[in-house]
């Protein structure tokens, strides 16, 4: 007679995968900088129909675009949109992570730029506890979008843009031209 696999329960499961996020995420705080709130203004198709998401200051005039991959631009979008899916995606599967863990997430801040790639961080409080998670911003924002979450960008990243003539990916200008 076949034996069915046997299955962890789902709170130990999650508990394991929060504690080893936090354990690899584990750093030194960088040093203070002004973080400024920003609101995503747009998922669109640049020049050269590669995905771009367009961070918009709140209550200011700068914005910051960002490259990322078709799926997550999909999955912002329809977030964006608050459509839903038959069936989770990835993003859809941290949410539901974050939250069986008594968890929300409390922030997301784009960090800094370093050779052409952004960098965030995905602020949870679990159980009154604060985690920082090294993410990429596009899968940060994506799931900040679905917990209602504020953005933050350091103040120094719209400088650097500003600073650029060739934006923030080499040889590309931030041209956003199509939305998704």
């Amino acid at each position: 007679m076949a034996r069915s696999p046997r299955r962890a329960p789902i709170p130990s499961l999650l508990c394991c995968f929060v504690t080893i996020a936090a354990m690899a995420c584990d750093r030194a705080p960088p040093a203070l900088e002004t973080e400024v709130p920003v609101t995503l203004d747009r998922v669109a198709i640049d020049d050269h129909d590669s995905p771009v998401i367009v961070l918009e200051e709140e209550g200011g005039p700068r914005w910051l675009p960002i490259w990322i991959g078709l799926a997550e631009a999909h999955s912002i979008a329809l977030e964006m949109e608050q459509r839903r899916l038959p069936r989770p995606n990835t993003h859809d599967l941290a949410r539901s992570v974050i939250r069986e863990m008594k968890g929300r997430v409390a922030r997301v801040v784009v960090t800094e730029l370093r050779g052409g790639t952004y960098y965030a961080i995905l602020n949870l409080d679990v159980g009154g506890e604060q985690v920082e998670v090294d993410a990429r911003p596009s899968d940060a924002i994506a799931i900040a979008l679905r917990d209602g979450a504020p953005i933050f960008v350091r103040e120094s990243l719209f400088d650097e843009v500003d600073a650029s003539d060739d934006g923030p990916i080499e040889g590309e200008e931030p041209a956003p031209n199509r939305e998704i």
